[in-house]
């Protein structure tokens, strides 16, 4: 990965809206209708020949702004999609609280970047699982309040993104500690993971719960903070289609099982040092909690 300063990466991205095409993705308008999924798109994608993906480009090593263009590692996972789709990608960087909100509305048919395959998430859209994730804990420098698990949360101020996973997780724990009498866990609450991450840094908040590859990345550069404990709750990370849009969803999933089996997404893991994220399959909706 190319060495970027962190604020220069972590950018507030909730209007800005950019596209990019993968490396063999067909020019605009057209589609590759030899490529290996082309068969199983909505007819409109294909008459189109444009799929377009919402995500929040502030998440390196994930999905990150490189001056102009977009990069990561799950930006190299939306190319190598589109080119198994056949179809040109047309990238759309939103604020991470609009991307459901934008698939149901049709501005996006696809939704990803650290978007985590939940229950409640699965009760408005279809989720297609393709590596594994797994929280952490980020905490300012040197750990002060000694934190070492969400159990331990019970009298702090956790930051948490709008509509993420960090806040169920940091909310569920407010309320188990007032059930058992204990202070409780003050969320504050922000549109994006810039925000969030700076709450830690300026000593605002004492912990960010947050996938544990984007805190690793963000305490490597000395940004003011360190992850605290062990990598906990399990789940996956996913592409979101429209609650019953089933031949995209079935589409998507087809196109992730043809990378897998190609090697292209072992090559993309392993360029990024992400294998400990690899799954076998891509699964449908698989998160049980």
């Amino acid at each position: 990965m190319k060495p970027i300063a962190l604020l220069a990466v972590l950018v507030a991205a909730a209007a800005l809206s950019v596209s990019a095409c993968g490396p063999n993705s067909p020019a605009a308008g057209t589609a590759n209708q030899d490529a290996p999924v082309y068969g199983k798109l909505p007819k409109n994608i294909q008459e189109s020949g444009v799929l377009k993906v919402g995500a929040s480009a502030v998440m390196p090593p994930y999905l990150y702004k490189d001056g102009s263009a977009v990069a990561g590692f799950e930006k190299e996972l939306m190319d190598a999609l589109a080119d198994a789709l056949g179809v040109r990608l047309e990238f759309q960087d939103n604020a991470f609280a609009a991307l459901i909100p934008g698939l149901q509305s049709g501005k996006i048919d696809v939704a990803m970047g650290n978007l985590s395959d939940t229950k409640e998430r699965q009760q408005v859209v279809d989720l297609v699982d393709y590596t594994a994730s797994y929280q952490a804990l980020l905490v300012q420098k040197g750990n002060p309040k000694g934190l070492r698990s969400p159990e331990g949360l019970c009298g702090t101020v956790a930051a948490a993104v709008v509509g993420s996973l960090s806040e169920r997780i940091a909310t569920a724990q407010h309320a188990e500690c007032k059930q058992a009498s204990r202070a409780g866990v003050e969320v504050l609450t922000f549109e994006d993971a810039t925000a969030a991450v700076l709450q830690v840094q300026t000593k605002r908040a004492d912990v960010l719960i947050m996938d544990v590859v984007l805190a690793r990345y963000i305490s490597s550069t000395g940004q003011r903070t360190e992850v605290a404990g062990t990598p906990f709750y399990e789940q996956y990370h996913a592409a979101a289609v429209r609650k019953g849009n089933d031949q995209l969803r079935a589409a998507v999933e087809a196109a992730f099982t043809e990378i897998m089996r190609a090697g292209t997404y072992d090559k993309i893991l392993a360029k990024w040092h992400l294998e400990e994220l690899s799954l076998p399959a891509p699964k449908v909706n698989a998160a049980t909690s």
